[in-house]
């Protein structure tokens, strides 16, 4: 050492790094708690002011986004982030969208003579949502009255946001039928724009043990798809739902697309003994 100094002080520098790292991993460990990670709660319909702010885990809940939903009183827990199947570690917080406590306004637009699904999208666009159509004998096929609650409702009035507005609309010169749209793996909310849309009702909606709105998505419907005219303006269509995690969105997927090739198929019929073929229905696309 004496001799070569510079070893020694190439040692205690190799020594005072060393536990440099011991101390820095070891702080490191105890501040991100490592392999201290629990099931995140499951919080999805609870109410925010009925939250135990004194939990085990010592979480934060920090509401990001409010949204109004007609029925149900303000704070009621409609999505988290993390969801409940992710790890959690304590004194994290958890990213909530409530319901609003206060209703919000929205402007009714002007609908009369706009087609259905113009009307829809432009009551969806202020923030109000499609009710029943009610079709009444009139050579145009469009909106020609706009009602809330079985009254007629005027452009301009300001209704609670998330409001029906229930539509009064011509059946037209044609033969008053319409297609049946494909519904299967929509979520709740595209599904009934597309039912309105296509100048049907919603029918009976029937809920499989959801309680998660948010990842509920349609998994059956009747009538079913057939890609040609065939139904009423007005009809009903039945919905089921299912939470998407307990269906492969991928077989639904391509479900969806033998469906819609056997819809093509279906249009073309053999029209006589010699098997040529004609296309039927193609007018309605």
């Amino acid at each position: 050492m004496k001799k070569h100094p510079w070893i020694l002080h190439m040692l205690i520098a190799i020594g005072v790094s060393f536990l440099i790292v011991v101390a820095v991993f070891i702080v490191l460990k105890h501040y991100g708690r490592v392999g201290q990670e629990y099931p995140t709660p499951y919080l999805v319909g609870s109410y925010y002011d009925e939250l135990d702010s004194n939990n085990e885990l010592e979480l934060e809940y920090v509401i990001i986004d409010s949204v109004y939903k007609k029925g149900k009183r303000g704070g009621f827990i409609l999505r988290q982030d993390p969801d409940s199947s992710a790890m959690i570690k304590k004194g994290r917080k958890i990213y909530l969208t409530v319901t609003s406590y206060v209703p919000d306004n929205a402007i009714v637009p002007d609908l009369r003579s706009l087609s259905v699904r113009h009307a829809i999208s432009q009551l969806e666009n202020a923030g109000l949502h499609g009710g029943r159509l009610t079709f009444v004998d009139d050579p145009a096929h469009v909106v020609l009255e706009q009602k809330y609650k079985g009254r007629t409702v005027s452009e301009g009035r300001r209704l609670d946001k998330g409001a029906m507005v229930d539509l009064v609309v011509g059946r037209g010169t044609g033969n008053s039928q319409t297609i049946v749209p494909y519904l299967v793996g929509m979520s709740p909310s595209k599904a009934r724009r597309s039912i309105l849309s296509a100048s049907l009702n919603m029918g009976v909606e029937h809920y499989d043990g959801i309680t998660d709105m948010s990842r509920a998505i349609v998994y059956k419907q009747s009538p079913e798809y057939s890609g040609r005219s065939g139904e009423s303006y007005g009809a009903p269509v039945e919905l089921w739902y299912c939470d998407k995690s307990v269906v492969d969105m991928e077989e639904m997927e391509r479900m969806k697309q033998r469906q819609l090739e056997d819809s093509i198929r279906a249009l073309y019929e053999p029209a006589d003994a010699n098997d040529n073929y004609r296309m039927t229905g193609l007018d309605e696309f």
